[in-house]
């Protein structure tokens, strides 16, 4: 369930950050919107044609599509949800806001966001990453680190500075 206020959201949470490391914002909605102009349900092979990408690049944009709920992928068939739908109908805040509530949700993000709550201060990368080797294995921690700074700069919640590597919280705009 998302947290942007209404009951549109991906049915069930998927804890696993890891798959939304491996793909773009831009990636993902240009599968989605990929999916919607073959009528909202497709196999997998064609949407590959469609978007001109072999299964094996395609499946960790599926993957991340599927993670934040808005594609659903059975038996080789890729769907839209509502949250897809809701997410091609809205302008660029919107989708922001949309995705910052998916990614509010996401127990990794959430519990990065509430260290720096709680420390008042900027975050150093090291210290982070640190905190989520706790959580995804040390050998991961680096990948979802800068899968949380990507997808927390789209969606507004975070500043990170690669100079002195510190990452701060930011009050995104409405």
């Amino acid at each position: 369930m998302s947290n942007s206020g209404d009951d549109v959201g991906p049915p069930k949470r998927v804890t696993d950050f890891h798959s939304i490391s491996k793909a773009s914002v831009g990636q993902i909605l240009g599968l989605v919107e990929a999916v919607d102009e073959a009528g909202g349900t497709a196999d997998v092979a064609t949407i590959s044609s469609e978007v001109d990408m072999d299964i094996d690049r395609l499946g960790p944009i599926l993957a991340a599509a599927e993670f934040l709920g808005l594609l659903e992928v059975e038996d080789g068939d890729v769907r839209m949800t509502d949250l897809s739908r809701k997410l091609l109908s809205a302008s660029v805040r919107e989708r922001k806001s949309i995705v910052r509530g998916i990614i509010d949700d996401l127990p990794v993000f959430r519990r990065v966001t509430e260290m720096a709550r709680v420390a008042g201060r900027p975050l150093d990368r090291r210290e982070i990453v640190d905190a989520l080797a706790a959580s995804v294995g040390s050998h991961q921690a680096e990948e979802v680190f800068k899968a949380l700074v990507y997808w927390g700069r789209y969606v507004e919640l975070v500043r990170y500075d690669s100079e002195s590597e510190l990452l701060s919280l930011r009050t995104p705009s409405k």
